[in-house]
C-alpha cells in the first residue's frame, strides 16, 4: 500500500476560472473554443482594415519630420 496521501486539488486562478465560465456559457470546451476562435478572427479583421495604406508602405507620416540633409550632422 501506499503512504502518499491524495493531493488536494491546486486552488483555481482567475484566468481558469473565466475558462470555465466560457465553457459553462458555451455548453462545452469546442463550443468555447470556436467562440473564442472567432472573436480573435473578427478582432484581426477590424484591426486590419484600421491600419492605414500608407503605414503599410512604410511612408507612414512621411513629411511630418523634416529630413536630413547632407550639411547636418
Amino acid at each position: 500500500m501506499s503512504s502518499a496521501e491524495p493531493q488536494a486539488a491546486p486552488e483555481r486562478d482567475e484566468l481558469e476560472w473565466e475558462i470555465v465560465e466560457l465553457v459553462a456559457e458555451h455548453g462545452s470546451e469546442r463550443a468555447a473554443l470556436r467562440a473564442l476562435l472567432h472573436d480573435f478572427h473578427v478582432l484581426l479583421a477590424d484591426a486590419d482594415r484600421s491600419v492605414s495604406r500608407g503605414f503599410l508602405r512604410g511612408v507612414f507620416s512621411a513629411g511630418a519630420r523634416p529630413v536630413a540633409t547632407d550639411d547636418e550632422p
